[in-house]
């Protein structure tokens, strides 16, 4: 069996005093995946995209790049493997759930962020054609659709076990997907001069 060697950590409430960096969203996501329990990079990416992945997006060198940065602040320990990849497993400290809770009870007043390509490219859309404009609209209304129905699936397999606040996150997004897709449909078929399509 391959033991595993803890890299040496300064007590929690020494670092937690010492530590100046302000954490960002990235913090957040590491110190919550991992009060699920310990994780390698790999591992945390993976729990990522199978769940907020779905609606909070960010480069994947941040979630292998951000867990050493919290062993520095004292947020999270790391264990390393001895021998072959010499593996990285990371823990939540007593600090960081500290930190994790300060921020859940944090007011959240800022917008909602949207990074949409499809309202960015109607924006603009009167320096295109006619034709671009209504297979946009068509590739839009197919791909929110499509998401939704994939919410859809996920959640009736999820709903009796899950977590059930992080359900809720599913909810808001099937609302959020159907919404959408209402819209495109609805444009369509202004741009057809037709009954809108069957959007559900």
């Amino acid at each position: 069996m391959t033991s595993l060697q803890s890299e040496s950590v300064a007590p929690q409430s020494d670092r937690a005093t010492e530590r100046s960096r302000k954490l960002n969203a990235t913090s957040y996501v590491v110190l919550g995946m991992l009060c699920h329990g310990p994780a390698t990079s790999y591992d945390l990416k993976q729990r990522i995209a199978y769940t907020i992945g779905n609606f909070w997006a960010f480069a994947h060198s941040q979630i292998y790049d951000e867990p050493v940065r919290l062993v520095a602040d004292g947020l999270v320990t790391e264990t390393v493997e001895q021998g072959g990849r010499r593996k990285r497993t990371y823990s939540i400290t007593r600090a960081g759930r500290t930190a994790l809770r300060d921020w859940l009870a944090s007011n959240t007043h800022e917008q909602t962020e949207i990074r949409d390509l499809g309202l960015l490219k109607l924006f603009f859309a009167a320096f295109g054609d006619k034709e671009d404009l209504l297979r946009l609209a068509r590739d839009r209304y197919e791909s929110h659709r499509a998401r939704a129905d994939s919410y859809i699936e996920q959640y009736e397999r999820i709903v009796d076990a899950a977590d059930p606040w992080q359900v809720k996150t599913l909810e808001l997004g099937m609302r959020y997907e159907r919404t959408v897709e209402q819209f495109w449909a609805d444009f369509i078929a202004e741009l057809e001069g037709t009954d809108q399509p069957d959007a559900k």
